[in-house]
């Protein structure tokens, strides 16, 4: 068994432990001091399981071994330290350039254009025009900074044919403005890549403090043990969690009744992320509810004021700030070919539809693979996706009208999944499905810590099909069908929980705060 299997197999007995661990509470009519105990005593498994058990990155991971994702921190330090030359469209040609300068990189044949997202030979390449981007001085740090990366990055040829730095235009002249001045250097990278844990570290502390200790401990421990949210992905890089921490902070200012926090957040997250603003919908379900009830609810008008008046003034500034400066329009652009054509790690519904309708191929190593043609001929009808996604919303409206506005944000997540095709990554927004449950003071219904147990279930069997086979392409593929096949199940619980199928379950008293 390899070090990755061990690392898989590990993840997969800690997850069937925080299964069996809901089981148990659904079972109880208490939370007793055991049942607390081993809450933590899964928590510091899953804690320890997040970093690969403490083998971080490594060996033969694709990465340099140790903590910090050099492949991942090059793109989003380098594309935003010099956003304002590079925009969206040159980081791969800028490299390529200074490192011919410096006299290496010389046997990359092909360079993936941003723009266009099409391979092109890296001898076409206009040196004197990518040069010319940068003044004498910026083009010398960014040698300089090339020279920090180059030795830590094995994986250049794969690198050069990515997707490139695509931050939204707030977030990229956000992230410019903390990188700006900094060398790259093992401190400096070292600093930026803990951000990202004192976010987390902060939002699960105000979570606790919202919603109580052992429903923050329960959603710790499937985040750090979830198949999407997982270290090998992002761990080490550059501010990749802000959004969540965002959501995070969110939902819990809005369980406390901070209507404009809770806003401000769920904005912050929209503008990081653009596909957070999917989350306003049931908050607005739910508004327009108060409203032809004439019961309006003062956090939830509140919430929404904040949060879309941020995104719509954020936007507004980015707008007159001119091209030159926000390359707003190029943004736009790389996010119509993303939509159209998933990578082979995206999840979501479009995945399922392409990948299950295109011919699987295979290297002579074995590794499976489709041609970018292909994917483009199997794209959906447009009405397709757009058709499903409607026909969800009506699904759920009766579940949005009845659960608590905070709650409703769960509906959510099943709706980005029929809409958008994002990373797999992105999908760490999962643990809302842990957390929001939990009413603070009053506790949790028996029929939520069942679906926390199947969604958790669910996660054990996408590392079970990893320990088989890493390919990336089959492995996320299995991974959508799975997701897809669970948001059913928990629609449908969803539907026991709240009534809708027979006498509603009845909510067990849970002392939850200390």
């Amino acid at each position: 068994m390899t070090l990755l299997q061990t690392i898989i197999l590990g993840r997969i007995l800690l997850l069937l432990a925080l299964a069996s661990l809901c089981l148990w509470l659904a079972l109880s009519a208490t939370v007793s001091r055991r049942l607390r105990i081993l809450s933590f005593v899964v928590l510091i498994g899953a804690l320890i399981g997040y970093p690969n058990f403490g083998a971080l990155h490594p060996e033969h991971s694709g990465y340099r071994s140790g903590h910090i994702h050099y492949y991942d921190a090059f793109h989003y330090f380098m594309g935003a330290k010099y956003f304002p030359e590079l925009g969206y469209s040159g980081l791969y040609e800028a490299t390529l350039v200074a490192a011919h300068d410096l006299g290496t990189l010389s046997g990359i044949a092909a360079v993936r254009d941003l723009m266009t997202y099409t391979l092109r030979p890296a001898g076409s390449v206009d040196a004197d025009a990518v040069r010319a981007r940068f003044s004498k001085e910026r083009w010398r740090q960014f040698r300089d900074d090339l020279i920090f990366f180059g030795p830590r990055i094995v994986a250049w040829p794969e690198l050069l044919l990515d997707r490139g730095y695509n931050d939204p235009p707030p977030r990229a002249l956000l992230l410019h403005g903390l990188v700006d001045r900094l060398p790259a250097s093992p401190l400096t990278l070292h600093v930026l890549t803990a951000l990202d844990y004192v976010a987390l570290i902060v939002a699960f502390a105000v979570a606790w403090r919202a919603f109580g200790a052992v429903p923050s401990t329960l959603a710790l421990a499937f985040f750090a043990l979830s198949f999407f949210a997982r270290f090998d992905w992002i761990g080490g890089s550059l501010l990749r969690w802000d959004w969540m921490a965002a959501l995070l902070l969110g939902a819990a200012a809005y369980a406390r009744g901070q209507g404009t926090v809770a806003g401000v957040c769920l904005g912050y997250a929209a503008l990081a992320r653009i596909f957070p603003i999917l989350f306003f919908i049931p908050l607005a379900i739910k508004w327009l509810q108060g409203r032809f009830r004439k019961t309006p609810d003062a956090a939830l008008g509140a919430c929404l004021r904040s949060g879309l008046g941020l995104v719509v003034l954020v936007w507004a500034v980015v707008a007159v700030s001119g091209e030159a400066h926000t390359h707003a329009r190029d943004f736009v652009s790389k996010i119509r070919m993303h939509a159209q054509d998933p990578s082979i790690n995206s999840v979501g519904l479009s995945p399922v539809v392409v990948f299950g309708n295109v011919l699987w191929r295979s290297t002579p190593e074995g590794t499976v693979y489709v041609t970018e043609a292909a994917v483009a001929a199997a794209r959906p009808a447009r009405y397709l996706l757009p058709l499903i996604t409607a026909g969800y919303l009506l699904a759920v409206l009766p579940l949005v009208l009845r659960a608590r506005p905070v709650e409703s944000l769960m509906y959510a997540v099943p709706l980005i999944f029929c809409a958008l095709s994002l990373s797999g990554y992105y999908y760490s927004f999962l643990v809302l499905l842990v957390l929001l449950p939990w009413e603070p003071g009053n506790g949790i219904q028996q029929v939520s810590l069942l679906e926390i147990a199947v969604l958790a279930c669910f996660m054990a069997a996408s590392y079970a099909f990893e320990f088989v086979s890493p390919d990336f392409l089959p492995l996320f593929y299995q991974a959508s069908i799975q997701l897809g096949l669970f948001f059913l199940v928990w629609v449908g619980l969803e539907y026991l929980r709240l009534g809708f199928l027979g006498r509603r379950v009845a909510m067990r008293g849970c002392i939850i705060h200390a």
